[in-house]
């Protein structure tokens, strides 16, 4: 039988006047805590200025579709997002970004702000449970990412699922809520909800958070941009071919090594690279395929959640682990700030990690900082390698580089679903230290 969810009271000091965890100064921790973020935001920042365009692209591209909303009405501006895209990336504009330079800026204080917010509460709650490790995991492994993590809008809905996570015990209707919200930005994060299912008695209130929240969302897109506009990221996705850097391109892209007068890569007009030639098809098919499989994977563990009688905080992350990770193997494109979906719910298993410390929890934590290295020297560092060069030893390089960075992928999708799925056959059911944190006032 689960036991109540109960937060642990505050902890006193003791008579004989020892310091608790609970009661540590906060000047010298915080200040160390935010050195460690901005030097890390400013590496970043330089590896940003120093490069060339590619890394700013989307960002000016965001404003050229902004910028000329007026003219061509919301039907048909950035149709390859959902609607509720184009009022989040008007923001910017709208706060006095009139030009590239200083819409720029604006887009990316906006994450700055987005990311500050999420490493300060990681930082305060993992305090109140006796380590900080979680804040200092997300800061490492969204630079190790690179400055990508403020060039694109992917930081969003990783935020909207750690905060989700946070407030479940609290707020679950606001979790759901807010699951409907990532929906929004990208559609896949729907998924999401799967992973807040973890108490039996709050499963109602996360799908009636959902429900409004969503139905609300559709209306005003339906509303403000139509049917068409609705839809149009569904038909837009449909129709995109073999990204380079997807696991599905992998062969593809490994023959070109051998064979390079066969394939074609070539900047799509779905805003791509994508590689043309001899089995390309074939692997569009399987790419189709494995992502119905994947969704029912998904759907599977998602019924086996729901009939769980209960699990903590740290199985209901891993399970948005595995998700995300299935949504990103099983797609046709792998573009490379997909993989900061993963930052908000791993920053979350090292919160609640309390109790875990099998090689296999450790090794899904780890090797994501590895795939997050690999990802940031093929885009941006070294893209060139794989789009422009002819053959050659870069190619080769940055080839292999992709290949590693695919099986890893792979390899870590296996491990966080067959982890899930192990929790919620008994293991995750227990509540121990975790459910402090689980429980705790939202700092």
């Amino acid at each position: 039988m689960t036991p109540p969810e109960t937060a642990t009271p505050a902890r006193r000091p003791p008579a004989g006047g020892t310091v608790t965890s609970a009661h540590r100064p906060l000047i010298g921790p915080a200040l160390g805590a935010a050195l460690l973020w901005i030097g890390s935001r400013l590496t970043m920042l330089a590896l940003f200025f120093g490069l060339e365009i590619s890394v700013w692209w989307d960002v000016y591209y965001y404003f050229t579709r902004v910028a000329g909303l007026p003219t061509v009405g919301l039907g048909h501006t950035l149709v390859e997002y959902p609607t509720p895209v184009v009022w989040w990336l008007q923001l910017p504009y709208l706060l006095g970004g009139r030009d590239q330079v200083a819409y720029v800026a604006l887009f990316m204080v906006l994450m700055g702000l987005l990311d500050a917010a999420l490493t300060g509460w990681l930082w305060l709650r993992g305090r109140r449970a006796g380590s900080t490790v979680a804040a200092y995991y997300w800061m490492v492994f969204t630079m190790l990412i690179g400055p990508l993590v403020y060039t694109r809008f992917d930081l969003l809905p990783s935020v909207l699922a750690a905060v989700a996570l946070l407030l479940l015990a609290r707020a679950p209707g606001v979790s759901g809520g807010l699951v409907a919200i990532g929906a929004a930005v990208k559609l896949w994060p729907a998924l999401l909800i799967t992973g807040l299912f973890g108490r039996r008695h709050s499963r109602v209130a996360v799908w009636i958070g959902f429900a409004v929240t969503g139905v609300i969302l559709v209306v005003l897109s339906l509303v403000t941009g139509g049917w068409d506009r609705l839809v149009s990221p569904l038909t837009w996705q449909g129709e995109r071919g073999l990204q380079i850097e997807s696991v599905w391109a992998t062969p593809a892209m490994v023959n070109v090594l051998a064979h390079p007068g066969r394939y074609v890569i070539q900047f799509s007009q779905y805003q791509a690279y994508e590689v043309f030639g001899p089995g390309v098809g074939a692997m569009l098919t399987v790419a189709s395929v494995a992502t119905v499989v994947g969704g029912l994977a998904i759907l599977a563990l998602g019924v086996r959640a729901w009939r769980s009688p209960g699990h903590d905080l740290y199985t209901d992350a891993m399970i948005m682990t595995a998700v995300i990770a299935v949504m990103i193997i099983t797609n046709k494109t792998f573009s490379p700030q997909y993989l900061i979906w993963l930052g908000g719910p791993l920053a979350v298993l090292v919160l609640t990690r309390t109790g875990r410390a099998g090689a296999t929890d450790r090794g899904l934590l780890v090797l994501p900082l590895v795939l997050a290295v690999l990802t940031q020297l093929i885009f941006p560092l070294f893209y060139s390698w794989l789009t422009d060069a002819g053959p050659g030893t870069g190619r080769t390089l940055m080839t292999l580089v992709l290949a590693l960075r695919n099986i890893g992928m792979l390899a870590f999708t296996v491990m966080a679903f067959g982890r899930a799925w192990s929790l919620l056959g008994g293991a995750g059911r227990r509540e121990a230290v975790v459910e402090d944190t689980a429980a705790g006032p939202a700092s």
